[in-house]
């Protein structure tokens, strides 16, 4: 007799397998009929060399938009008082993740430390993570306008003095603490706050996603935008050389940057291994296992609910038409991700850009990227 528990089991797995492949063929499905949607459009729209070409006006294409009479939110509406003379201790923040993440960290640190009446010590920026970059704050942004800009919100020093007292020399040692993810703001007036008047001084390690984007105060919102679209900004040397390689850029017409997201730091934090050879998954899950927190995940699913990015060859799959942008990592989510770059085809091309378009990779090495990129020639122009 066949015991309950093994058949369903096998019951179990069997369903499992059949509800992955037909995910699988709805995927495949979708992505022909936008294909053939996109290919009909295409024709009846007049595309091809021959197609309708309006003239651009460059200047008015890379211009910010007008406003419409909106002002910036940035600025305190209500009774926003500075500072206090005294406050309850040190905060300092590891900052980890990309570039992005980090800014993003940063302007929590700001808002963290307003909430608890801290004083912050200049942030900390992930030195050991997939770039080794070991610039620092101070390498990259512009210390003593962050400092500047926010003297009216926090009080901001670049290291925890030292205390003399009775002719002796003595330090504060930062206690080490993990926030929540996305904690919330009570955490930080309850549980980091008695920790600081305790210590003197808490050290937030990893400070990535650590304070909830949804809080309910305006007030706090615009203090991260005044972080964010003021207070940090990049060194003069980075500014030009930045502006100089966009300049040369658009000078030579029309282009292409794509982040494809197709690093390993990116695919083994996803999950993404499935389309890996067994080495290459090897090396995946070493990495994750290594950098990331323990996560329970189905592989072999990530990419049907939209979780990985698009290969290389998908990329270019709607690449052949394709015109001028910035494209920052892509997601097979219900083919969603599909649907919006055909629709952002039809609208590149009614302006103007073609497949002529120059394409550069805006990302770091692509894992597996000689397998992967092998193909790219033959659907567009060398990137």
């Amino acid at each position: 007799m066949r015991r309950p528990g093994l058949y369903n089991r096998q019951h179990a797995k069997q369903a499992g397998a059949v509800k992955g492949m037909i995910g699988r063929l709805l995927i495949a499905v979708v992505v022909v009929i936008c294909t053939i949607s996109f290919l009909v459009l295409w024709t009846s729209s007049g595309g091809g060399p021959s197609g309708f070409r309006p003239e651009l006006n460059l200047d008015k294409l890379w211009r910010s938009a007008d406003s419409g009479g909106w002002r910036p939110s940035s600025a305190p509406r209500s009774n926003w008082p500075p500072p206090p003379r005294e406050t309850n201790g040190y905060l300092r923040v590891r900052c980890n993740g990309g570039l992005n993440q980090q800014r993003t960290a940063i302007c929590n640190a700001v808002l963290a430390a307003r909430i608890m009446n801290a004083t912050l010590v200049l942030p900390e920026l992930d030195a050991n993570s997939f770039w080794h970059d070991d610039s620092g704050f101070r390498g990259i942004y512009d210390v003593e306008h962050f400092i500047m800009s926010l003297r009216y919100d926090v009080k901001i020093v670049e290291k925890i003095p030292e205390i003399h007292k009775n002719g002796k020399t003595k330090k504060i040692k930062a206690v080490q603490l993990r926030p929540p993810r996305d904690a919330p703001i009570s955490w930080y007036t309850t549980d980091a706050l008695a920790k600081m008047k305790e210590h003197g001084a808490i050290y937030l390690t990893p400070f990535s996603h650590r304070l909830a984007e949804e809080i309910d105060n305006p007030e706090y919102q615009r203090l991260r935008c005044r972080v964010n679209y003021h207070a940090l900004r990049f060194k003069t040397n980075i500014m030009k050389l930045s502006q100089s390689i966009v300049d040369k850029l658009r000078s030579q017409g029309h282009f292409m940057s794509i982040h494809l997201r197709f690093e390993m730091d990116m695919l083994a934090f996803a999950g993404c291994f499935d389309i890996f050879n067994p080495k290459e998954q090897e090396i995946l899950k070493k990495y994750r296992k290594e950098n990331f927190a323990p996560k329970k995940l189905v592989y072999e699913e990530r990419r049907a609910i939209g979780k990985c990015p698009l290969t290389p060859e998908e990329c270019c799959f709607i690449l052949p038409v394709n015109g001028d942008i910035t494209l920052h990592g892509c997601y097979l989510a219900s083919v969603s991700c599909y649907v919006l770059l055909t629709r952002l085809v039809l609208i590149l091309h009614a302006m103007g850009f073609n497949n002529s378009t120059r394409i550069y990779l805006a990302a770091g090495e692509l894992f597996g990227g000689e397998r992967f990129m092998k193909t790219v020639p033959g659907f567009v122009p060398s990137p």
